[in-house]
C-alpha cells in the first residue's frame, strides 16, 4: 500500500506542496479550477501543460485588474500569493524537462512573453496601491521574473537570460512605455475614486439592487444576462425606430448607444468575474458551475451576432468612440464564449 501511495505521488508530479526555502506552497489543485487542473492531468507533455500555465496566468492577470478597479485590495493580496505559488510550480516542471526540444518549443515562448506583460501589468497596479499592500506586489514580480530568468536560459543559455532580465536587451522594456500609471508615484490610489458600481457600469438602480440581492452564483448570472440581454433589446428597437409602448417609464430612455453597450460589456464581464471568483476560491459546487457556464454559453451565442449592426452604425456616423465600445464589447463577447467553451470540457483554440 505504502509502495502504491508514493508512486501515485510520484505520478502526479506537481500536484502535492512544494517546499520554498521555509514557506510551504498550496498544492496545485487549490490553485486551479476543476476543469484547469483535469486538463492539467489528462495532458502530460510539457508544451501542453506549459500551455495551460500561460492560460491559467492570463485569467488570473484579468481577475488582478478587476479587483483592482473594484478596490478589493485584500483579494488581490490574495490572488497575488497564489500567481507566486503558480509561478513555483512551473519553474519545478520546467526544471525536470531533459528534451531540448521542448525548452525551445512555441509554448515556452508565448509563455516567457506572457510573463513578461504580466510582470509589467503588476508593476503598473502596483502604483496604485496604498503602501501596506506594496510587499505582495514586490515579491510576486520578483518570482516571475525568477520563472522568466530560468525559462530564458533554458531557451537562449546563461548569458542571454541574464541580460534580458536585468535590462541588457530592450525589447523587455518596449510594453512599459505604452503603460499610462507606470509614471504615477507610488501610493497614489489611480482609479479609486468613489464612483457608485451602477454608475460606472451603466446599471439602472434596480439592475444593481438584483445584483446586490443575488448572492448565488446562478441566480446573478441570471441578472447579469438579463441586462446584457435588455441592453441589446433595447438598442434593436432603438435602432428600427420603433417607439417604448410600456406602461412604465423607459428607464433607457436618456442611455446612449454607447451607453448600452457599456452596460452590456460590463455584464458579460461580471459574469466571468463571478465564475472566475467561485472557481478559484471554490465558493461554489461544480454543478453550480457547469449551470453558470451553460447558460453564458447558450446566450453568448445568441448575442454576439446582434453587434454587428451596431458595428456598422457606428462607421456609417464615424462615431469613434461607439466604434471602440463595441469592439471591446465584441472582445469580452469572444472570450466568455470561448472561457465557458473551456470550462465546459471542449478544446479551445
Amino acid at each position: 500500500m505504502k509502495l502504491l501511495f508514493a508512486t501515485l505521488l510520484l505520478a502526479g508530479n506537481l500536484v502535492n506542496f512544494l517546499q520554498v526555502g521555509q514557506e510551504v506552497v498550496l498544492p496545485l489543485k487549490d490553485l486551479l479550477i476543476e476543469s484547469e487542473f483535469r486538463e492539467y492531468q489528462r495532458k502530460s507533455r510539457y508544451r501542453d501543460r506549459i500551455d495551460l500555465f500561460r492560460k491559467v496566468l492570463d485569467r488570473r492577470s484579468d481577475l488582478l485588474r478587476r479587483y483592482i478597479q473594484r478596490g478589493e485590495l485584500d483579494k488581490a493580496s490574495d490572488l497575488l500569493g497564489k500567481i507566486q505559488a503558480l509561478s513555483h510550480y512551473i519553474d519545478e516542471e520546467s526544471s525536470r524537462v531533459q528534451n531540448e526540444k521542448d525548452l525551445h518549443s512555441n509554448q515556452v515562448k508565448k509563455l516567457e512573453i506572457r510573463l513578461r506583460q504580466q510582470i509589467e501589468s503588476i508593476k503598473d497596479l502596483r502604483t496604485t496601491v496604498p503602501f501596506e499592500y506594496l510587499e505582495a506586489f514586490e515579491t510576486t514580480i520578483q518570482d516571475l521574473e525568477h520563472l522568466r530568468k530560468n525559462l530564458l536560459r533554458q531557451m537562449l543559455g546563461d548569458t542571454v537570460g541574464a541580460n534580458e532580465t536585468t535590462g541588457g536587451n530592450t525589447r523587455g522594456r518596449l510594453i512599459g512605455s505604452f503603460l499610462p500609471l507606470a509614471s504615477q508615484p507610488v501610493g497614489t490610489p489611480v482609479g479609486f475614486q468613489p464612483v457608485s458600481f451602477q454608475a460606472r457600469d451603466g446599471f439602472t438602480d434596480e439592475e444593481y439592487a438584483k445584483i446586490q440581492l443575488h448572492q448565488e452564483l446562478d441566480k446573478r448570472v441570471d441578472v447579469f444576462l438579463e441586462i446584457a440581454e435588455t441592453r441589446l433589446k433595447v438598442i434593436q428597437r432603438r435602432m428600427e425606430g420603433r417607439e417604448w409602448k410600456e406602461k412604465e417609464e423607459n428607464p433607457l430612455e436618456f442611455h446612449t448607444y454607447r451607453d448600452m453597450v457599456h452596460a452590456y460589456r460590463q455584464a458579460i464581464d461580471g459574469i466571468m468575474i463571478n465564475i472566475d471568483e467561485k472557481a478559484i476560491n471554490k465558493t461554489a459546487s461544480e454543478e453550480d458551475l457547469q449551470k453558470s457556464l451553460k447558460k453564458l454559453n447558450k446566450k453568448i451565442q445568441e448575442f454576439i451576432p446582434q453587434l454587428e449592426p451596431l458595428r456598422q452604425l457606428a462607421i456609417e456616423e464615424q462615431d469613434e468612440a461607439l466604434y471602440q465600445e463595441v469592439v471591446e464589447a465584441e472582445e469580452v463577447s469572444i472570450v466568455a464564449q470561448k472561457g465557458s467553451l473551456f470550462g465546459l470540457g471542449a478544446p479551445v483554440q
